[in-house]
């Protein structure tokens, strides 16, 4: 569990316009948040080495 501290510097980081940190709604309903590595025309690279395909994708920070 991360500190108060931490997810309140995490939530100001979401808020930028130039975060690169997302949140994904898969279409399962699972759910998961991590910093962009890239984005290309088949979907997102996220830092930690996860990659979704846009067709796996139901929202992206709360937009479809």
């Amino acid at each position: 569990m991360i500190s108060a501290k931490e997810r309140e510097r995490l939530q100001n980081q979401m808020k930028r316009d130039e975060s690169k940190i997302v949140n994904i709604v898969l279409h399962n309903t699972q759910q998961v948040a991590g910093e962009i590595e890239k984005a290309t025309h088949q979907g997102i690279y996220l830092v930690d080495g996860h990659y979704y395909g846009y067709e796996e994708i139901q929202e992206i920070n709360g937009s479809l």
